[in-house]
């Protein structure tokens, strides 16, 4: 199999924020979506990259993302706000109650922010990770559409509410964790489906709950949570303080991303920061940070692997490898680019 043609970073925003401009995005709003899937690309996160421009186009056109939004404040109690992101474009307003949260644990020590009415944020480690220049640990989470079996059961009822957590180092690079509570985001299922592949089994059951490899079944079943009844219990609680605390929807409340376009989602986040410095000093903190992923590093490796892994470690080498010599883009990433090229009358980038 060849390798996949391979993107510059810089073109693929350009394209990314002048569709969304196109279709009525403001520019800042525009710019942040674009740089925020393409910051998904380049850490190999595809499932929330450049794939999704087309789709936040359709809904743009539709009229179930608001581009006038802005987040409203609905409660603000200082360390903590609840926010109505007015079915804004998602990343656009979850940057918007990411920023508010490091800035309120700035002066708080802690902070939380609180959003109901919004849209699919994408990667949620582009939001913990706006924490760090800061020198505050972020926290992000948000639920969605009904795409996940609970534990014991065959029918959809969560989404794949994912979080993420960046805790910034001093010389060593930050620890982040962002994972989804289901085995595989969706659209790893929906990619093999177009690529006419079989999936891993342990990924999926089909409608009657019996397992499957079989991408067709899995997408007209269920996906299952990671470690069981571990993964989703805390998938319920994510729904719960993500959708249900704010205010917001419950996963089979959520409008499903590719369906009914033209009705907002209804998507919740739960977005925190906490201020090192309110706990101890920074310097102090981010020096214990090194010397720990030091000793993790140094661990003796497991039989075929080269060292012990931090979380977000592949993805910041992934990262850094696909700056110097360009993205590269699966099949039906290139695909969607292009059908958002053609709806739109825009050149799509040119590989490398």
């Amino acid at each position: 199999m060849s390798e996949p043609a391979r993107y510059a970073a810089a073109s693929l925003r350009a394209f990314c924020a002048q569709a969304l401009q196109q279709v009525g995005a403001r520019p800042a709003d525009a710019a942040v979506v674009a740089d925020a899937l393409v910051a998904a690309d380049l850490r190999g996160v595809h499932s929330h990259g450049a794939l999704r421009v087309g789709i936040y186009v359709d809904r743009l056109r539709a009229g179930s993302i608001n581009p006038q939004a802005e987040l409203a404040i609905a409660r603000d109690t200082g360390a903590l706000v609840v926010a109505d992101a007015q079915a804004g474009p998602g990343i656009a307003m979850a940057v918007r109650a990411m920023d508010l949260a490091i800035a309120r644990a700035q002066a708080h020590g802690i902070a939380a922010v609180s959003v109901r009415n919004s849209n699919h944020c994408g990667m949620l480690a582009y939001f913990a990770m706006r924490a760090l220049p800061a020198g505050a640990i972020g926290i992000a989470a948000t639920n969605g559409d009904s795409l996940v079996a609970p534990w014991g059961s065959r029918a959809r009822f969560l989404g794949t509410n994912p979080f993420a957590v960046a805790v910034p180092a001093r010389d060593e690079p930050p620890v982040v964790v962002d994972m989804a509570t289901s085995v595989v985001a969706h659209a790893r299922i929906k990619s093999a489906f177009d690529r006419g592949e079989s999936i891993p089994a342990g990924w999926a059951v089909d409608s009657a709950g019996r397992p499957t490899t079989d991408a067709a079944l899995a997408l007209a079943g269920a996906l299952l949570p990671f470690g069981a009844f571990k993964g989703s219990g805390i998938s319920i609680l994510i729904d719960l303080l993500a959708g249900l605390l704010p205010g917001g929807r419950s996963g089979p409340e959520i409008v499903p991303l590719y369906q009914r376009l033209d009705e907002p989602q209804g998507v919740g986040h739960l977005f925190m920061a906490l201020h090192v410095a309110a706990f101890d000093s920074l310097e102090a903190f981010t020096r214990r940070v090194d010397e720990t992923v030091r000793r993790i590093r140094a661990l003796p490796p497991a039989e075929g692997a080269s060292h012990a892994f931090l979380p977000g470690e592949p993805e910041l080498l992934r990262a850094r490898e696909h700056e110097a010599r360009g993205i590269p883009l699966p099949s039906d990433a290139v695909a969607e680019i292009a059908r958002a090229g053609r709806l739109l009358d825009l050149v799509p980038p040119r590989p490398l």
